[in-house]
């Protein structure tokens, strides 16, 4: 690997500082991309000024990741009406991405601890979500969540399709996917990591709580494994880190941030990324 990847942070991490001017935090600190989540629902205003002050500090967008939070509608809603409110926002997505020269869009498989059947409608209308995605230049990267047999389905069923493709989650491989290795399964497929950490899976369910976004190596996170996997795939991208301050409901994992200032923590998630970068490239 090489020892000049670029760095990426996606935008937000429940830092104390609105997202429109995290950009200038992520340049000054040293990240030479960032990345950021579509509000659900939204129209474009967000976008084109996010992507516009990048432009001036020279930080380009390396994804947009779609709002998920009626994903299991897509797979599950026979009436359709629930689908369709989905549906318009990963299309809206795609249109973001197409219309600012934004490379990868990035999409949950599935939203949901108890979902566990993919169904044909799910994937019908994918078929659709994708061609447009293929006329519209862009690349779908598919993340690895809870139910990752949805993940299976569509990887499955369009492994032909170069434009789509892999967003490989470390944390959400650690707590959803039981420390099974997901990364190794699609290693061809690899468009967008989201690199983070955290304590593993504490309970006897799984459970969002445990999907705490620490900064890596402040985790249980086998992070020389991890090195290793991307090693062998072969991946030569961008280093993208997806990661927050403050933890989830009635948990303290993430207290070891909280004296730090927003443009700390920052600062201190760069050299987190440089570590690893530092660790991937070595022979």
């Amino acid at each position: 690997m090489k020892d000049n990847q670029p760095l990426c942070l996606a935008l937000g991490m429940q830092l104390d500082v609105p997202v429109i001017e995290q950009p200038e935090l992520l340049k000054q600190a040293g990240f030479d991309r960032f990345a950021f989540d579509r509000e659900k629902r939204g129209t474009s205003e967000l976008t084109d000024a996010l992507l516009k002050k990048a432009e001036k500090l020279d930080l380009p967008c390396e994804y947009i990741h779609a709002p998920f939070y009626g994903m299991d509608d897509i797979w599950h809603d026979d009436g359709g009406e629930l689908a369709e409110i989905m549906l318009k926002d990963l299309y809206a997505t795609i249109d973001d991405c197409h219309n600012y020269s934004v490379t990868y869009a990035v999409f949950h498989a599935i939203i949901g601890m108890d979902n566990h059947t993919p169904t044909q409608l799910g994937l019908e209308r994918l078929d659709d979500v994708i061609d447009y995605a293929v006329r519209k230049n862009v690349k779908l990267a598919f993340e690895n969540t809870e139910g990752e047999m949805y993940l299976e389905a569509i990887l499955n069923r369009y492994r032909e399709v170069e434009n789509v493709g892999f967003c490989f989650d470390s944390g959400h491989e650690l707590c959803y996917n039981y420390g099974r290795d997901i990364l190794s399964k699609y290693s061809d497929r690899l468009f967008v990591t989201h690199l983070n950490d955290n304590k593993g899976m504490t309970g006897d369910e799984l459970t969002f709580l445990d999907d705490s976004h620490l900064l890596p190596f402040d985790g249980i996170a086998d992070w020389n494994g991890i090195v290793s996997r991307i090693k062998n795939c072969g991946y030569g991208g961008t280093l993208s880190f997806e990661v927050i301050s403050k933890g989830r409901p009635n948990r303290t994992d993430n207290d070891i941030y909280k004296n730090l200032t927003a443009r700390e923590y920052v600062e201190k998630a760069y050299s987190k990324a440089v570590e690893f970068r530092k660790i991937l490239s070595a022979n």
